[in-house]
């Protein structure tokens, strides 16, 4: 059975994404976008999400650039407690960490390259 996690790396003009589709048997892949951050563009991440039915979002921004990026995903993934939540919603999870809590080691960074395809 396969899970599929995504990870957002937020800037204020871009976004790096990477979508982990991991198999419990032992197997895994990555997809990976940078996507610009307008309301059209988080509309059509949200819709890839959707369409590669991702099941938990886990995005990392130092500043207050998540926000719309949050909003733009909450219409998509309704809390799981939810009780009102439309019949038929994609219902996921949206987690966010602050860099600044979770210090990394120093060095050089290990953030995956971005590829223009």
């Amino acid at each position: 059975m396969a899970y599929k996690i995504a990870g957002i790396d937020v800037h204020k003009k871009m976004l790096a994404v990477a979508i982990a589709d991991v198999d419990v048997v032992g197997g895994w892949r990555f997809e990976h976008r940078q996507v610009g951050t307008s309301p059209n563009q988080l509309r059509a991440l949200a819709d890839w999400f959707v369409e590669c039915e991702v099941e938990e979002v886990v995005m990392e921004s130092t500043a207050q650039y998540w926000r719309p990026v949050w909003e733009t995903l909450e219409r998509v993934w309704q809390p799981r407690h939810r009780q009102d939540a439309p019949v038929g919603s994609r219902a996921g999870a949206l987690h966010l960490a602050q860099a600044q809590s979770n210090h990394g080691s120093r060095g050089r960074k290990q953030d995956f390259r971005m590829r223009n395809d």
